[in-house]
């Protein structure tokens, strides 16, 4: 008995080195996404790296292997770059604490073009208390069971595709929010792009914003890990494009990226957009079927600067690959400029 077991501690201590130093290979190369498309694609598992890595530091502390300490750099690393999403968010004094407040509950959900339990998703959305609901890869099969069985939320507006570029705003039959809709427009970014965006400006108060349902391109090549550079490059530029309009903006969909990579960095720094799951943890979302140590969080919600994140979680699952996103911002009403001219007059009294 004794030999069988030295021989099963031998194969997990082997197995496990092994594995650590893949994962310490992938931590480093995932800096090199420059130079290779395969490489960005290293970015996104750092949390499997941790757990990895964790884990070869366990074994090698049981089998009292002093050199197993090599794997706190690796580790440290990746906790680095993934741990920052559980820091408080910085916010935005200049919003004052007397502005007017109000709340705003988005749904995003992808439903899957492929998912088989479609009343799973009608059954989950119609229980949610969402103010706008927007759905993704929206088939004319999914649009005909939701606009037959969504009781509790009207269609607003449908981009259906039989492949998953489709997409659909719904707002509630029974709002709770004085919520208006300005303007609708289907666009694309970049303008060659062949997947429809739905943008949808509205007001809520004094203040008017503008919000975009985006999906960007999964990367699985050379071609389309460009295109998903030159579509987060787009979406920045339509972001700074609306902010300079004197619009607030919110960003929500499935970005195929992770918070920790570096295009999705650089895509909050060139849109002057705000992370939502800022403060509130890893929040996985994907592949719905796996444990949430093996899911990565793809899908998000960024806010321009009179948004704060007053509740972010994950749903349940709906049979599709992605699990929803509910995020509840509070809209700080910016304060009016003075009208000057109205100031003179009555100087002039």
């Amino acid at each position: 008995m004794l030999p069988m077991i030295k021989s099963c501690w031998r194969f997990v201590n082997i197995s496990t080195i092994f594995f650590a130093i893949v994962a310490t290979a992938a931590t480093l190369l995932g800096f090199a996404g420059s130079f290779w498309w395969g490489f960005e694609l290293l970015e996104h598992p750092r949390l499997q790296y941790c757990e990895i890595l964790l884990i070869a530091l366990g074994i090698g502390r049981i089998l009292r292997q002093r050199w197993s300490l090599i794997w706190l750099f690796p580790l440290g690393i990746n906790l680095v770059i993934v741990l920052p999403v559980f820091l408080p968010p910085h916010h935005n004094q200049s919003l004052g604490i007397n502005a007017p407040t109000h709340t705003l509950r988005i749904l995003h959900a992808n439903l899957d073009r492929q998912n088989s339990h479609m009343n799973w998703a009608i059954e989950y959305i119609n229980s949610q208390t969402a103010d706008i609901v927007f759905l993704q890869e929206i088939t004319p099969l999914w649009l005909n069971q939701l606009q037959r069985n969504l009781q509790n939320y009207q269609l607003i507006t449908a981009e259906p595709r039989e492949n998953s570029h489709g997409s659909a705003l719904l707002l509630p039959t029974s709002p709770t929010q004085p919520l208006a809709i300005k303007e609708i427009h289907t666009i694309y970014l970049p303008d060659y792009s062949q997947r429809p965006l739905i943008e949808t400006a509205f007001s809520l108060g004094e203040t008017e914003f503008v919000i975009l349902s985006l999906h960007i391109t999964r990367s699985r090549n050379l071609g389309t890990s460009a295109f998903q550079q030159t579509e987060f490059n787009a979406v920045a530029n339509w972001s700074q494009i609306q902010q300079k309009a004197g619009k607030q903006v919110v960003l929500i969909g499935d970005f195929n990226t992770t918070p920790w990579s570096s295009r999705f960095r650089q895509l909050l720094k060139d849109s002057g957009l705000n992370n939502s799951q800022q403060g509130y943890g890893f929040q996985t979302t994907w592949l719905a079927s796996l444990p949430a140590p093996l899911r990565i969080p793809i899908d998000h919600c960024l806010q321009s600067q009179a948004f704060t994140t007053i509740s972010r979680k994950t749903g349940i699952n709906i049979g599709s690959d992605h699990l929803p996103l509910l995020v509840e911002l509070r809209l700080h009403e910016r304060p009016k400029p003075p009208d000057w001219n109205i100031a003179m007059r009555a100087s002039q009294l």
